[in-house]
């Protein structure tokens, strides 16, 4: 990571903050007793929202929480253990993902259709009527970008975790396999893709996750989303957001590229960037700590205290 000027917090500063979350008794959340479940109407289909409300929440506004591309609801089970009956949490799942419910022949998978999707999810729940947090994760924090600079997208509290400028995919296979190969020859083609993706990983938790989303990639879906987005690109773009966003980073793997935060923070007119350095296996586990941290506030008071002594300094 770019080095500029940090505050005084360390790594063992973090390592504390995290061993104080970890609690084994929460339940899983893909069977959480206080999740529902809600289908929310969008172009050409309809995307997922899972609700998760404890009895009795200590947080004083909700988090609206946009995963990244092909994550599963296990995958943040670390992030659940932090929130679990504190915070209330909406969980948008954008049409890509398996749980879509899409017009195989008309759905459009650009990232301004997925953008506005969850514009329209957070005015379908009320929410733009709510003091809230919307927090982005990888590409689901890429979306958000997009939206706002479509105007599509707004929220009191903006945080981006580890947004990607472009995806992560190569060139090649963006241009040539994604339109060119028939879903069916796709699909076949999973464990090449899967040995693709895998060759350069050595980050345990990393592959697991990439290895859980190949496997449950629904391909036509994942065909047709990777080519509409193979010319999408962040960098050079930000200039046009003039509101306060929260880029946060703490982990490096080979799709994170850790230099990448500090730059698009700094390309942000009104960017602010949060670095917290922890193990690739503890990235959910931290998202869940700064998603907890801007829950507990209201939009007024702004960065919460516990994550200031962490905010970098940008020379812009």
């Amino acid at each position: 990571m770019e080095k500029t000027t940090v505050s005084t917090a360390t790594a063992e500063d973090v390592r504390e903050l995290l061993d104080a979350t970890r609690n084994h008794g929460v339940p899983d959340i893909r069977e959480g007793l206080t999740k529902r479940t809600i289908y929310v109407p969008v172009k050409h289909g309809a995307i997922r929202v899972l609700h998760f409300m404890p009895e009795n929440p200590v947080s004083r506004r909700p988090l609206v929480f946009v995963p990244g591309w092909g994550t599963l609801l296990e995958g943040f089970q670390d992030l659940y253990e932090v929130l679990y009956g504190r915070v209330e949490m909406y969980m948008i799942e954008t049409r890509e993902k398996k749980s879509s419910r899409m017009d195989r022949f008309r759905a459009d998978f650009t990232m301004h259709r997925k953008a506005e999707d969850i514009g329209e999810a957070i005015r379908y729940l009320g929410l733009d009527l709510r003091d809230f947090v919307l927090m982005g994760s990888c590409w689901g924090s890429a979306m958000i970008l997009q939206g706002v600079m479509d105007e599509t997208v707004d929220a009191p509290t903006i945080v981006t975790i580890d947004p990607m400028h472009r995806l992560w995919y190569p060139q090649w296979m963006l241009n040539y396999v994604a339109p060119l190969l028939p879903v069916f020859l796709l699909r076949a083609l999973k464990p090449v893709l899967k040995t693709i993706q895998l060759r350069n990983m050595h980050e345990p938790a990393q592959r697991k996750r990439v290895e859980a989303f190949i496997k449950n990639a629904v391909m036509w879906k994942w065909k047709r989303a990777a080519y509409h987005v193979r010319n999408f690109e962040l960098f050079g773009n930000l200039t046009n957001i003039k509101r306060e966003i929260i880029v946060f980073n703490g982990t490096n793997d080979t799709i994170h590229d850790q230099r990448d935060y500090p730059k698009i923070a700094k390309e942000l007119p009104g960017g602010r960037f949060i670095f917290m350095e922890a193990d690739e296996s503890d990235r959910e586990r931290l998202m869940g700590i700064v998603a907890r941290e801007f829950a507990l506030v209201r939009e007024e008071d702004g960065v919460p205290e516990l994550l200031r002594r962490f905010e970098v300094e940008l020379t812009r």
